[in-house]
């Protein structure tokens, strides 16, 4: 364990910095890193050809943005990838599958947190969905209200498992830290890096809702986005 988590101050230029280089890894190990991405890709499809076929479609928003809640979760094999990478090595599907089996305790029950915020997220936009259209054939204007409420709702869930999550994960995940010193720690980095951490939370919130919305598009935008959160956390957080 780490007796020092005080995070560092890095400028917003260090974000774009991180999402470069994030491409640049995922270049170097495109293979697995799109294995693994797409069976989230796969998830997609299928949850979106079952809104399609029961007439959800405006549902399709609040499924979307959900990933960002549940992201964090999935963040421990592109860990593996990348710092197989970073070591200098070619990294393999084994070096992801390796990322999941090395997690902490403590990562996965923020990861079962996380999807329990899913799940009440989700249960709270069928709610909406049911009162403000209903089974009619929903309108523009209808279909626009709902997703102006929901997105409110989403955001302010969002931001809560983004300041708990975002730098609480790697850092369970290097045993760096146990779990409450870990979100602690992730919370004082948000608020300690406000303005860059808020343009990396805008990114991340705009890049993967799009791509949520076209599923096939996860194979790239996931890899490189979890690449560039663990190049963050370890510019907030250097290693000793």
């Amino acid at each position: 364990m780490s007796a020092n988590l005080d995070p560092r101050r890095i400028p917003v230029a260090a974000v774009f910095a991180a999402i470069g280089e994030g491409w640049r890894c995922l270049r170097h190990c495109l293979q697995p890193a799109v294995a693994l991405a797409g069976v989230f890709a796969a998830l997609g499809l299928l949850i979106h050809g079952l809104l399609w076929r029961f007439g959800l479609t405006p549902m399709m928003l609040p499924f979307a943005g959900g990933f960002l809640l549940v992201g964090p979760a999935v963040l421990a094999g592109f860990f593996g990838l990348r710092r197989a990478y970073g070591a200098g090595r070619r990294a393999r599907l084994a070096d992801a599958l390796a990322g999941f089996r090395q997690a902490p305790r403590g990562l996965w029950v923020m990861a079962a947190v996380c999807t329990l915020l899913l799940m009440i997220w989700l249960t709270d936009a069928a709610t909406v969905y049911s009162f403000m259209i209903g089974s009619d054939v929903p309108t523009p204007a209808q279909v626009l209200r709902f997703h102006a409420f929901t997105s409110v709702m989403g955001a302010v869930l969002a931001f809560i498992v983004f300041c708990v999550a975002a730098f609480s994960i790697p850092l369970l995940f290097d045993h760096r830290a146990t779990l409450v010193p870990a979100v602690s720690a992730s919370v004082r980095a948000v608020f300690g890096n406000f303005a860059a951490v808020l343009v990396w939370a805008l990114t991340l919130a705009v890049a993967l809702i799009a791509t949520a919305l076209c599923p096939p598009l996860l194979l790239l935008s996931l890899p490189c986005l979890a690449f560039a959160s663990d190049l963050l956390y370890l510019e907030i957080f250097p290693p000793d």
